[in-house]
């Protein structure tokens, strides 16, 4: 018997009351189903049982876009979220990433696309060699500007492409890592009404995107909770 349930972590248990009595636990893709019933087969075949249970514990992804901010307000400077006391509707807008895991998390040579650059393989973005986010941490990516403030501790990175292309009505922010592959996504399309303001996950890392002030005054948080305290 095989019970299997989607997701990132799959624990398959065996129970055999002659020659198997243990437990093990395979991380996957969920798109690599077909392996995860290869290793399923394997194992009934080396235990000699019909009766493998498969348990699910979902894992959140790895890095996560916690918050974006595509168009930073005009009105004096209230869209200067980089802090450089300048207000730039480009050198402004910014990417919030957050390391979910319980270790360090390593993304040099992952790059960030807008819609037209992942089109034209260009980015707008590639963190630089050693690009390390710590357990439970952030980092910003800026479009450009002197970033200027502690950002509740996160790494700080500009644009290195001088600016991260944002358009304000439709556009697609792909993320993909040092092997190319997708890791992250955030579509202004749906959000695309001019807000003047960043779409932040409410609750942090886990909610679902809504515009910042209506979670207080503030317009935006770079490298901080929305309640503007320390990851």
């Amino acid at each position: 018997m095989l019970n299997k349930n989607n997701g990132n972590t799959v624990t398959v248990k065996i129970d055999h009351h002659r020659r198997c009595s243990e437990k093990y636990k395979a991380i996957i893709m969920k798109t690599n189903i077909s392996l995860l019933l290869s290793f399923a087969c394997l194992l009934l075949t080396a235990c000699k049982t019909d009766d493998v249970t498969m348990e699910e514990t979902i894992i959140s992804d790895p890095l996560i876009i916690n918050e974006v901010l595509y168009d930073p307000s005009n009105v004096a400077l209230d869209g200067d979220a980089n802090g450089d006391g300048k207000y730039s509707q480009e050198q402004d807008e910014f990417i919030e990433f957050v390391n979910t895991t319980d270790k360090a998390l390593d993304v040099s040579g992952y790059k960030i696309f807008d819609a037209t650059g992942l089109t034209s393989n260009v980015p707008v973005h590639v963190f630089p060699a050693g690009s390390i986010i710590q357990s439970r941490k952030a980092l910003v990516v800026f479009g450009g500007g002197t970033p200027t403030g502690n950002f509740g501790g996160a790494v700080v990175q500009t644009s290195t492409t001088g600016n991260l292309s944002l358009n304000n009505e439709v556009d697609f922010i792909t993320v993909t890592d040092a092997a190319g592959v997708t890791v992250a996504t955030f579509d202004i399309g749906p959000l695309s009404n001019n807000p003047n303001e960043a779409f932040t996950r409410n609750p942090d890392v886990t909610g679902g995107f809504v515009q910042h002030s209506s979670l207080g005054s503030s317009l935006f948080s770079p490298g901080k909770k929305n309640n503007g305290s320390n990851f």
